[in-house]
């Protein structure tokens, strides 16, 4: 495995670190190899914020590549993360960024542990075994919990967590560039992609604005090189979400042999989302609180007959097909990742303070601060246009059994976004695509669309938008078809086709 040697840094950092100029390579980056101590990095833009850092092994999770933890630790704030290197080619294969929704829910487990990361937690949550369809094959992957206040991320007394997903984009920017220019400089020559599910279609977008702004802001300082960004089942305009509760609970073409909703609340459903339509487009055009907040009231009178039946032994909206395990995600799983990570060895291995207490699925504090502004209600469609018309490309892909973040409202949204590639992809009918079944033998995966276009009248290189549906999944593709996520995610990162 290659290593980026200390001896190619200037020689006051290599002092900073405590090495001589002639020292033998014990860093990986910036980072020192020794597992007992952190390694502190921080950037002159950005004197208040540090990367605190150490390397971490397999029996805790089981990788088979280098692994590190840490925090970015800055204003009374301190956000948890948790590197991977590429089990390929650490130096020359991407970075991606994985961000899990909620708002408030740890990447830890839907993400980490539950879905695409390299281990996965035994059925009684006291071990872990290597995944065979981790994401980090071929490429380099971080995990974060954020906003502040989630899963092992966590605030000192009196300081005020996020209540949007700007503020938080504007943090992990800073995360970003520090970890990409201090801790890992080897990462800013490789492409960088920013990946993630549910309310990730509020954080990714707006991270990746960020990033492109502070590009644009910063031209003659390191860039970023964000090349991508796949947004997997994401809530990114709540209108549209609700718009296809009709087609995903009424209709068969989700991939269902009869509609979950009778014809009398099919009726109720078609009779209320004009009006809920009307007013939530007038939120999208006014975005005052109190407007949307009223907007949300008719619509989730749609929402309710079916979420106010979900719950351990009942319906389960990220998988209409089946009925939830338990309570928190609906999987046993995500329990089993909590008491994984509650186990006492496990908190002193990653450094969890004692003030911290018990790692939890989801913050009820991020959720009521999400709650008290307009982040709930608006939409994420501008920031998609500015990343497309920007230069970087953009993948929404969607198990067509959820209901919670369903397909038929993010087609929805993906036709009608503005911008110039809009004709060619909202006029495509979407099209099978295939991937190899466990036989070996040729199998229709799901359906798609995807046009390479000009995204501004300025641009010479054209921008790639695709919509990917999967089949026999909901919610979380990666842990109902890991196979299938695997191979498109793949596909998309080394830019090959959809459908080979």
């Amino acid at each position: 495995m290659k290593f980026f040697s200390t001896t190619l840094w200037p020689l006051a950092f290599q002092l900073f670190l405590g090495l001589e100029a002639n020292a033998k390579p014990g860093f990986v980056g910036g980072v020192s190899r020794d597992s007992s101590q952190y390694t502190i990095l921080t950037h002159d833009e950005y004197p208040t914020y540090s990367v605190r850092i150490r390397e971490q092994h397999d029996d805790v999770c089981e990788a088979h590549s280098r692994q590190y933890t840490g925090w970015l630790d800055f204003e009374g704030k301190h956000m948890f993360f948790w590197y991977f290197d590429s089990q390929n080619d650490p130096v020359n294969d991407p970075l991606t960024l994985w961000l899990t929704g909620g708002p408030g829910v740890s990447s830890m487990i839907a993400g980490l542990f539950l879905e695409l990361g390299p281990c996965r937690i035994k059925e009684n949550g006291t071990g872990v075994d290597y995944h065979p369809y981790a994401w980090t094959k071929n490429t380099s992957m971080i995990f974060i919990d954020q906003p502040t206040g989630t899963g092992f991320s966590y605030a000192d007394d009196g300081v005020e967590l996020p209540s949007d997903s700007f503020m938080s984009a504007e943090d992990l920017y800073i995360f970003l560039y520090t970890f990409l220019t201090k801790v890992f400089p080897e990462k800013m020559e490789v492409p960088f992609h920013i990946s993630g599910e549910s309310y990730g279609g509020h954080y990714i977008p707006a991270l990746s604005a960020e990033i492109l702004k502070q590009n644009k802001i910063h031209p003659h300082r390191p860039q970023i090189p964000l090349q991508s960004v796949l947004i997997g089942n994401g809530f990114v305009s709540p209108m549209d979400t609700t718009f296809g509760y009709y087609e995903t609970l009424c209709t068969t073409k989700p991939g269902v042999e009869a509609p979950v909703f009778n014809e009398t609340r099919c009726t109720i459903i078609a009779e209320t989302l004009p009006r809920c339509l009307y007013v939530h487009e007038a939120c999208y055009k006014y975005p005052d609180e109190k407007l949307c907040k009223a907007a949300d009231e008719i619509c989730i009178s749609i929402r309710d007959l079916y979420d106010q039946e979900a719950g351990a032994g009942s319906r389960d909206p990220y998988d209409i097909t089946r009925k939830c395990e338990v309570e928190h995600l609906c999987y046993d799983g995500a329990v089993e990742v909590e008491t994984y990570l509650n186990q006492p060895h496990i908190l002193e291995s990653l450094g969890i303070p004692d003030v911290l207490g018990n790692f939890s699925i989801e913050s009820p504090q991020i959720v009521d601060n999400f709650k008290k502004g307009n982040d709930l209600y608006a939409n994420t469609m501008e920031q998609v246009k500015y990343t497309l018309e920007n230069g970087v490309d953009v993948l929404i892909y969607n198990g067509n059994l959820d209901l919670a973040c369903n397909t038929a409202g993010n087609l929805r949204w993906t036709n009608a976004l503005s911008w110039n590639g809009q004709a060619p992809f909202s006029a495509q009918d979407l099209k099978p695509w295939y991937t190899a079944d466990e036989k070996g033998n040729k199998a229709q995966a799901g359906s798609f669309k995807e046009v390479l276009a000009y995204a501004t009248p300025e641009a010479s290189t054209k921008r790639r938008f695709a919509f990917v549906t999967v089949d026999k999944s909901g919610h979380m593709v990666p842990l109902q078809q890991p196979a299938v996520s695997l191979e498109l995610y793949n596909r998309w990162i080394f830019g090959k086709p959809i459908d080979l």
